[in-house]
């Protein structure tokens, strides 16, 4: 190796002349490469995930790639707010800016070189993987310093997309005029009772034919002994019977015109080869009949709407609301509907996709962004086999609601994200996180996180920043929110003197006068009502945790409670700052969370625009919050380039 300057050709034939005469006939021939001074290694790289598709990955480069592993990735098209936020979300960004007296890089080249390994998937299908590391930033400069380029044609040849399947008609699903139930009966320890005896519980209204081969009277209803003998083509069929008989009855639903059928029955392909051959011939059967099919393997469906309550075995029967949830796991469901019960969260629709031989769970989300009932949508996904319908399915959605998803399987995420090149980095999981951001998808990592979430964007204004007031009737409370907003991402709303000259006149004079605001003990009835509406008219605030006012026991206290020591229900005065909060989200659009001193559950009033959400902790509220600002920025960046 010789260093020599670029621009002196005399240089430059003399070096190659003294490499000749050393080399003599072994030599084949001379690389000549500029030269890079940089202390700053950074890497941009490609991958074909097999689940979502091409990747790009960036991140700190040379041996810090092995040891920190700090990559984050963007699943191909790349658009320009994908492009500019990838350098910002590594941890390292700091590298980015000016460094030990180097100049800050140029975004506008970083920029472009990510775009360039962008169009690079999209133009050149057999290119499998592209690992650019180091990227030496040269001055401010970033220049690839070395490359690997690896071709596969198998993966040109798969890379052709899938004709576009038309979207199932789900509308007889969620909104039949009559339903008839295969396997009826009167016993609600069988699937075929319980779901009968729940439809009529919940209060249907439409027509409703209960099937039993040996005919019989279910719950005061006449019942049939064949779909074949009904006076009139249910819109939908609901099949509680052995996975033998599914065949059979989906036939039958095909003859006699059926629009949708939900099979309750399992044993199809998640048991096995055998399992799945017969999958595909009830796929057939209906597809053949047009026939929209969800499941098999699912525990049914709910709709408020319609008031069809067709689940089986569980009676769920949740209050009406602006949620919608939808899940690849039918024990899912009675767990979430019946933590939404017990707070009062209201739903729309609840359908379990079980095995996905027809529908997905990305085609109800597709259908639920149409529907007017649903402001939110809730889903649980153990497993992604076709990443790009979700991306596509899931932008479509988030730009006109949100979408929450509570994701199952993503645990080896970590290890994969240390590995020591590009072609590793590109695990689903990590890759999932990646296409959730990018669509505008909230994830969360518990149930409770998906209800506390779920209910803040379906029944709360969009905070219009990430200025936080917290109001607290006692001091430890107030730390902690204090706490939390730092840790999740917002900012405590600074309180301007105008603020604290009007609490000043409704409190007394030992409250905090800074944020958050301790009212000591004197925020209980008129003077807290007074002090919050006063909060969230300010400018400088976009949205309000207001703790200790709900759930605080006194001596006088005559309300119910549970064997928890929660409080079975609200007070009248609670009731009332529930009323006046609803009244101001309304007036002012800023969101409100109120986190009670003991844990207190009951029926809230719903308001025409928004319902007031209790939460459990600073930590949910502030949490919560931070979703919230997270997806209203989304909103507002998708609305700017819609506006260039």
């Amino acid at each position: 190796q010789l260093r020599i300057p670029a621009d002196d050709a005399h240089a430059v034939a003399t070096a190659y002349r003294a490499i000749a005469g050393r080399a003599g006939a072994a030599l084949e021939g001379v690389l000549v490469e500029e030269m890079l001074d940089g202390n700053r290694e950074l890497l941009v790289g490609l991958k074909r995930d097999p689940v979502f598709g091409p990747v790009v990955a960036f991140g700190l480069g040379g041996i810090m790639t092995e040891v920190l592993g700090d990559v984050a990735l963007a699943v191909v098209p790349l658009s320009e707010r994908d492009i500019a936020e990838l350098p910002d979300m590594v941890r390292a960004k700091k590298l980015l800016g000016p460094f030990r007296g180097s100049p800050p890089v140029d975004r506008t080249l970083l920029a472009a070189a990510i775009e360039a390994i962008g169009r690079i998937a999209t133009d050149f299908p057999e290119v499998a993987e592209i690992d650019i590391n180091p990227l030496m930033v040269a001055g401010d400069r970033p220049v690839a310093a070395d490359a690997l380029v690896i071709l596969d044609a198998a993966v040109a040849a798969g890379s052709a997309k899938a004709a576009a399947q038309a979207a199932p008609d789900l509308r007889a699903v969620f909104v039949p005029e009559s339903v008839a139930i295969i396997g009826a009966g009167d016993d609600v320890r069988k699937w075929g009772g319980s779901a009968l005896r729940n439809i009529l519980d919940g209060g249907y209204s439409g027509r409703i034919y209960p099937v039993n081969p040996k005919g019989g009277v279910f719950f005061g209803i006449q019942a049939y002994s064949s779909l074949l003998d009904l006076p009139e083509a249910p819109d939908l069929v609901l099949l509680a019977v052995g996975g033998a008989q599914v065949k059979g009855v989906l036939e039958d639903a095909a003859t006699r015109g059926a629009k949708a059928a939900v099979v309750l029955t399992a044993g199809f392909s998640e048991t096995g080869s055998e399992g799945a051959a017969q999958e595909r011939e009830i796929l057939r059967v209906a597809a053949d009949a047009g026939i929209t099919l969800i499941g098999p393997n699912c525990m049914g469906l709910l709709s408020n709407e319609a008031r069809l309550h067709g689940t089986g075995l569980v009676a769920l029967h949740p209050p009406v609301g602006k949620l919608s949830f939808v899940s690849q796991s039918g024990s899912m469901g009675p767990t979430v509907i019946n933590m939404c019960q017990r707070r009062d969260i209201g739903l729309d629709k609840f359908i379990s996709v079980g095995n996905e031989a027809m529908v997905s769970a990305f085609d109800v989300m597709d259908y639920l962004r149409e529907d007017p009932h649903t402001d939110c949508v809730m889903l649980y996904l153990e497993g992604i086999d076709d990443g790009r319908h979700f991306l596509e399915a899931a932008k479509r959605t988030t730009a006109v609601k949100p979408v929450v998803v509570l994701r199952g399987g993503l645990t080896e995420a970590g290890g994969q994200a240390a590995a020591s090149h590009t072609g590793a980095l590109a695990g689903s999981a990590a890759v999932y996180r990646a296409a959730a951001r990018q669509a505008g998808v909230v994830t969360c990592g518990t149930t409770q996180d998906l209800v506390d979430v779920g209910a803040c964007l379906a029944q709360l204004p969009l905070p219009r920043g990430r200025r936080v007031a917290v109001i607290t009737n006692g001091g430890g409370p107030g730390v902690l929110g204090a706490d939390e907003v730092a840790l999740n991402g917002l900012t405590l709303a600074p309180l301007d003197p105008a603020l604290i000259a009007a609490l000043d006149e409704v409190l007394p004079p030992f409250w905090s006068k800074r944020n958050p605001l301790d009212l000591v003990a004197a925020g209980f009835g008129e003077n807290g009502f007074k002090a919050l509406e006063l909060v969230v008219r300010s400018e400088t605030v976009d949205a309000v945790m207001f703790l200790n006012f709900l759930g605080v026991p006194a001596a006088s206290e005559t309300r119910p409670r549970f064997a928890s020591g929660e409080f079975d229900g609200f007070s009248a005065m609670e009731l009332t700052m529930l009323q006046k909060t609803a009244e101001l989200m309304a007036e002012t659009g800023k969101p409100v969370i109120h986190v009670p001193d003991t844990p207190v559950h009951g029926e809230i009033a719903r308001a025409a625009a928004y319902t007031p959400v209790v939460l459990g902790s600073p930590r949910a509220a502030a949490q919560a919050l931070s979703h919230m600002a997270w997806y209203a920025e989304y909103r507002r960046a998708l609305a700017q380039t819609k506006d260039l």
